[in-house]
């Protein structure tokens, strides 16, 4: 069962992997809070056909409805809304690599509040992957400018912060609603109710061209990455624990600087890869 559950996170690693070459490919008709809307929009489609046949379990308490609700706005609603930013401001390669840093955000929120021991490996991984994203931002800056490189960075840090918290809540999500395919469920149309009229206030909508973009990232990234990333995800959380499951997705960070190349076109860096390296061996020593 442990080894179906970490197989779970790293299949959701690979197809996640994804997500920053295609919306980087798109990036520039892509605004942050209605496209992450939107995409939850699409990832809950194809579950919500299957609703009749399996139905969704509704019975949580007031409480666990908050958690439940901050788990979904706060990882995959805000947190995908920074790591768009970000990748807009400095492409994949590095917006990834500075994102999955909530590997070790999680363990420091599980550590806090939800009782999972962090060791002195994972401390010293935790080192590691920072030396790591250090490396890759060396020269980035290039034709982006400063201040692409600042909001990028710093978009990055926020979405791997609230990453990790939002991954804690759904360890403590699971006491209230231990269903998988039901929090999947309630967490995309969350997402998709706050999220997409949020968006459209504060970002405006799209043109018709822009639009035909935002549905092509969109499938991709919200059927590949939710509808199935977010289901092995709170799989392998149900069934080893928010940190360990963290660890088994920073795959991540190398697989997409391959992704990136292929789907986006976009020129992968050397200190881009050495530092996605560096973030993985960080974690591997995890399983040391």
């Amino acid at each position: 069962m442990v080894y179906l559950s970490l197989l779970a996170a790293v299949l959701a690693s690979l197809v996640w992997s994804l997500n920053p070459a295609v919306i980087s490919r798109y990036g520039r008709s892509l605004k942050p809070l209605t496209f992450t809307g939107l995409r939850a929009l699409i990832a809950v489609a194809p579950l919500l056909v299957l609703i009749p046949f399996r139905p969704v379990a509704l019975n949580a308490t007031p409480y666990g409805w908050l958690v439940i609700a901050l788990s979904a706005l706060l990882g995959p609603g805000l947190g995908d809304s920074l790591y768009t930013l970000s990748i807009k401001s400095v492409g994949g390669s590095l917006a990834v690599t500075v994102s999955y840093t909530y590997i070790f955000f999680t363990q420091l929120f599980s550590l806090t509040m939800a009782g999972e021991a962090v060791s002195l490996k994972t401390a010293l991984g935790g080192v590691l992957a920072f030396t790591g994203i250090a490396v890759a931002a060396i020269g980035s800056n290039n034709s982006r400018g400063q201040g692409k490189l600042a909001t990028g960075i710093l978009a990055g840090l926020g979405a791997g912060v609230l990453w990790g918290l939002a991954t804690t809540l759904v360890k403590i999500s699971l006491r209230f609603l231990p269903d998988v395919v039901s929090l999947t469920v309630v967490r995309l149309v969350l997402i998709a109710l706050f999220l997409t009229p949020v968006g459209y206030v504060l970002e405006g909508w799209y043109d018709r061209r822009s639009l035909r973009d935002v549905i092509k990232a969109g499938l991709v990234t919200g059927v590949l990455g939710w509808t199935i990333g977010m289901y092995l995800f709170i799989y392998s959380i149900n069934t080893v624990g928010a940190s360990l499951t963290a660890v088994a997705t920073a795959f991540t960070p190398v697989l997409s600087q391959f992704t990136t190349r292929l789907v986006s076109r976009e020129r992968v860096a050397l200190n881009h890869v050495l530092g996605s390296i560096a973030v993985s061996l960080g974690v591997a020593l995890n399983y040391v």
